[in-house]
């Protein structure tokens, strides 16, 4: 623990740090700061003892933060065995994208949207039967007895999806806007932006982030996926990802929808398969994702690992049921 002056014009400004080393890798924190100014011996004697506890509980936070960085994160979450399945996965569908015609390749992807758009949006609470969203999709037959909100539910999301098969955006506060517009155009008004309003999520486990804080909060997460793209798994990137949308939950309305929807573009941006979440798998899926409340907004921590599991096997099923069957 020591104290470091930063000179600012002709002041000394003070500040309170530690500096903690782990093998070759040194991370220096700042405890507090303790105003401008010469800080006698004494007095810096006494500021040692005041704040020697709250230096020992950062020392040791900032030393298993080094410790997680120190290791093979990947292989701390998924299993060697769950990776080399997925390496085949991988390698299986992209040969598929390879050597499939345009309009086969349209036809699986068919396949894939109708089961998704299904699912996902029969999650949030959407009453069509997969027989109905086929019709719907695919032969442009509209279901009686359905209210408009849930038809365009479902036309929505095979435009986003589409678009993000198409375009393969990058993630950004542009791409993450965008995809929620796509998603909620004529249904809800409040698109285009994060939002200015706190929102209460009624069974959640967790509170979203404080209105004032959304675009903070999504700084951050966006940050965090700048820094850990090219370390993490992309399943785990995925994963971890859309967990922290969620918690932040910056939307009025359609979070669950678009998180859904940012999971899949970062898998298919890495050239990974696209994968569903099972409305019958609702309860699991919830509990997957509530595992990780605790969890901070700019690290990727184990407690990740229940969700990026379920992810590990929607993706497994999702492959089986769909893309395997193709070519």
């Amino acid at each position: 623990m020591y104290i470091e002056k930063k000179k600012i014009g002709k002041d000394y400004y003070n500040y309170l740090k530690i500096s903690v080393r782990l093998r070759d890798k040194v991370r220096t924190k700042t405890i507090a700061y303790l105003g401008k100014g010469n800080i006698h011996k004494n007095k810096a004697k006494r500021i040692f003892e005041r704040f020697k506890k709250n230096a020992d509980e950062v020392k040791q936070k900032t030393l298993e933060e080094l410790k997680l960085e120190s290791v093979d994160i990947n292989k701390e979450i998924l299993s060697e065995q769950q990776l080399n399945k997925l390496k085949q996965i991988e390698n299986s569908f992209n040969k598929k994208l390879k050597i499939l015609d345009k309009e086969t390749l349209k036809d699986m992807y068919n396949d894939f949207i109708t089961l998704f758009v299904f699912n996902t949006n029969a999650i949030e609470g959407n009453t069509l039967t997969l027989r109905d969203t086929d019709l719907l999709l695919n032969k442009n037959i509209t279901p009686s007895g359905k209210s408009l909100r849930e038809i365009n539910d479902h036309l929505n999301s095979k435009d986003t999806f589409n678009f993000m098969l198409e375009k393969k955006p990058k993630i950004n506060h542009e791409t993450i806007i965008k995809i929620h517009s796509l998603l909620m155009k004529n249904i809800d008004k409040r698109i285009g932006y994060y939002r200015i309003h706190n929102v209460r999520v009624f069974g959640a486990t967790f509170e979203a982030s404080p209105a004032e804080f959304v675009r903070i909060d999504m700084n951050i997460l966006l940050k965090w996926f700048r820094k850990e793209k090219n370390r993490l798994h992309p399943l785990i990137l995925a994963s971890a990802f859309h967990h922290k949308f969620e918690n932040i939950h910056p939307f009025y309305d359609g979070n669950g929808r678009t998180g859904r929807m940012l999971l899949n573009l970062i898998l298919i941006n890495n050239k990974m398969p696209p994968l569903i979440v099972p409305d019958a798998q609702r309860k699991r899926y919830y509990n997957a994702l509530s595992e990780a409340d605790n969890t901070e907004l700019n690290k990727t921590q184990l407690e990740h690992k229940k969700m990026v599991d379920f992810c590990y096997f929607s993706l497994l099923k999702t492959y089986n049921t769909i893309f395997a069957r193709w070519g």
